[in-house]
């Protein structure tokens, strides 16, 4: 009896033994992966965030001089052109008829005496042709935006035979709720951002006539030196309202936890290397990435979650990640 006894507590301890790794690792399982940042200190500039269009003020259609056919055509949507260019080549109804009836009897002479001579007349008479033919030019330097007729069209007098702009006229056009066009308009500056990132120093202009009925937004020119940009392009916008005069701690906003209300904020910040609390705090200004932070428990020094924070409650185990 006392044998089997001990085989029973034997196979008990060594039971216990092996699961003892196991708890360990759904302790570790458990924790929550975050990644960290520290508080910086700065002034901050608050910041209004617009969407914009690039557009081009100046446009011009170029128009046939007469009605002709389209012998050539040397430009393409996107072709950037001089003053002078020529863009189209038109030859004239009777330049087009009068080369069929020199192809035509070309082609009876063949073969006759008296083809020499006919050759002389044929060169004589397209000597003649080409003076029927008209070139039409750029009148000012710009960009193609579309091309409307091809070789072998034909075209009536004042139709339609491209479409340019102007490219030092192009501008950006400000999408502003009327609450904010005054501070827009008063700021007088604004940095557009690129859909590559790329930012431009802009300045803002007067705004336009008109209001979207709807959304009740006005549209804002702003210029600036820019590279060649199509039509019609999304940018944002960031136009600075003002700046905090002192110091303060500043966050990525990504750091700052709020409830549902707005009411309050907070962050977590790591006691030690796994334990991770959290810390309320009021909020500043703030622009699209950052936010200035006020709290008694936060210093420059402090490890703060950056990511992997949303919804960890005080003191719970977390696991750093690079």
């Amino acid at each position: 009896m006392k044998a089997i006894t001990f085989l029973l507590v034997s196979a008990l301890l060594t039971g216990c033994t092996h699961n003892t790794p196991n708890g360990q690792q759904t302790e570790s399982e458990s924790r929550t992966s975050v990644t960290l940042t520290h508080v910086s200190l700065g002034n901050i500039k608050s910041e209004i965030v617009l969407s914009g269009t690039t557009v081009y003020l100046r446009k011009s259609v170029i128009a046939a001089p007469i009605s002709a056919f389209i012998s050539n055509t040397e430009v393409q949507p996107g072709s950037i052109v001089n003053k002078g260019q020529t863009l189209y080549t038109l030859e004239t109804k009777e330049s087009r008829a009068l080369a069929g009836s020199v192809q035509t009897r070309n082609n009876a002479l063949t073969g006759d005496t008296q083809a020499g001579n006919a050759t002389d007349e044929s060169a004589r008479t397209t000597e003649r042709m080409t003076s029927h033919t008209i070139p039409v030019k750029a009148g000012a330097s710009g960009i193609v935006t579309s091309v409307t007729q091809q070789p072998g069209s034909y075209v009536i007098e004042g139709g339609t035979l491209c479409e340019m702009a102007d490219l030092s006229s192009l501008v950006f056009q400000l999408n502003v709720p009327y609450e904010q066009l005054k501070i827009v308009t008063q700021s007088g500056r604004c940095t557009i951002i690129l859909p590559d990132d790329t930012r431009l120093a802009a300045t803002v202009q007067k705004p336009l006539a008109t209001m979207n009925a709807t959304s009740q937004v006005q549209q804002v020119i702003a210029t600036a030196r820019a590279p060649f940009l199509p039509e019609g392009l999304v940018v944002k916008v960031l136009v600075e309202t003002e700046t905090s005069g002192r110091q303060g701690m500043i966050l990525p906003k990504s750091a700052v936890q709020s409830d549902e209300t707005q009411e309050h904020q907070w962050v977590m910040k790591l006691l030690d290397d796994s334990t991770a609390v959290k810390i309320p705090l009021t909020t500043g200004h703030s622009n699209a990435d950052s936010i200035e932070v006020s709290a008694a428990g936060l210093s420059p020094k402090d490890r703060i979650i950056l990511t992997g924070g949303y919804a960890l409650e005080n003191k719970s185990r977390v696991v750093v990640t690079k």
